[in-house]
């Protein structure tokens, strides 16, 4: 046993070997051929009982698959026959060029996807340079409309002020005085002013920056916090000191509620500066929404006390029913002029805030 051995070592050529040294197919099936009879020989010398054929297992490069000679066993159990190196070399060929076309088809895939991005990028950037352009020209258009409309709003808000803040200095000047003059240049002029610079229709701001938007609205609404105070500390004194009852007309009503919901008004702005700051307790847009439709109404409110005001037994003494209707006129003008952005905004956070809770 020990020689037939070493008889059959060096005869068997292991297969992997072989492999690499193949020129051609038919050295390759040569090769396979003496190796495997030369396996028969020494196996039938010493007496074993070989197999008809020993499955290697060498596992196909392509299919998977475990060969032997000319033969393969497929994972399965079953057998068929195995094609030559040549089908093997064409096959692998095959794969190859099936890879490489993958290849260029992604790369083309990803060409085309490039080329369409850039392509509709140019087309968002041309569209907006488009959008640009004619903001720009509606800027213009707008600009020259809007100084009409603020020469317009601004000589009506002034000119009414101005006259009762004369009437109430024409004869005397009293503590009466201070309250009608204080609560038209408040409400008239400053609260007009800090809505317009907000809602982007006072020429004077519409091209500042929205901090400095902001910085204006708050000031011009905190002076007119103070002017509204005075002004009612001195009607209230007034009262108190002819010993007259409080709120007993219509103006008087009227005003007592403009004033408490300006005070709410201010409030709210307070919380809308810092909204962020206050955003764990309130949601910043129910903080502008709140403040907005308070400061709106509050605002109305304010109109139609002055206009009250107007039609009151003191102010009819030197002005005829001409004068107060154009007085009320004008106020109404500018209350529509100086409303109309902040309504449009309140419906709008009003669809946002109704849009996000659902």
């Amino acid at each position: 046993m020990g020689k037939d051995d070493r008889e059959f070592q060096p005869s068997a050529v292991p297969y992997d070997r072989l492999l690499p040294d193949a020129r051609s197919t038919a050295d390759l099936l040569g090769a396979q051929q003496n190796n495997h009879d030369a396996a028969t020989a020494a196996a039938a010398t010493a007496g074993v009982v070989a197999s008809p054929r020993e499955i290697r297992q060498t596992r196909h490069p392509v299919y998977g698959t475990y060969q032997n000679g000319a033969r393969h066993a497929t994972s399965m159990g079953g057998e068929e026959p195995e094609g030559t190196s040549a089908e093997h070399e064409q096959l692998f060929a095959d794969y190859r060029d099936d890879d490489e076309n993958d290849e260029r088809k992604d790369s083309i895939d990803e060409t085309t996807v490039t080329g369409e991005g850039m392509m509709d990028r140019a087309k968002r950037n041309a569209s907006n340079r488009n959008a640009n352009n004619r903001a720009v020209e509606r800027n213009a258009t707008f600009s020259r409309k809007l100084v009409l409309a603020n020469v317009l709003i601004n000589v009506l808000m002034f000119g009414v002020a101005g006259f009762i803040t004369y009437h109430c200095f024409n004869h005397a000047m009293v503590l009466f005085s201070w309250h009608p003059t204080f609560m038209s240049i408040g409400y008239l002029i400053l609260m007009s002013q800090a809505v317009l610079t907000m809602s982007g229709a006072n020429y004077f701001t519409h091209r500042c920056q929205h901090r400095t938007k902001v910085f204006l609205h708050w000031l011009l609404q905190a002076v007119a916090g103070v002017l509204i105070s005075i002004a009612s500390v001195c009607i209230f004194l007034n009262k108190v000191r002819l010993g007259k009852p409080h709120f007993q007309t219509l103006h008087g009503i009227f005003g007592l509620v403009t004033v408490c919901l300006t005070l709410v008004s201010i409030a709210g702005g307070v919380t809308t500066k810092y909204a962020f700051q206050l955003r764990h307790y309130m949601r910043p847009i129910y903080s502008k929404l709140g403040h907005g439709i308070v400061g709106t109404v509050s605002y109305l409110l304010a109109t139609v006390t002055i206009s009250l005001g107007v039609y009151s037994r003191w102010f009819q003494e030197d002005n005829d029913a001409n004068v107060r209707l154009t007085l009320v006129i004008a106020i109404g003008t500018v209350a529509l002029y100086v409303i109309v952005t902040p309504i449009a905004n309140t419906v709008q956070r009003i669809r946002t805030a109704v849009r996000t809770t659902l």
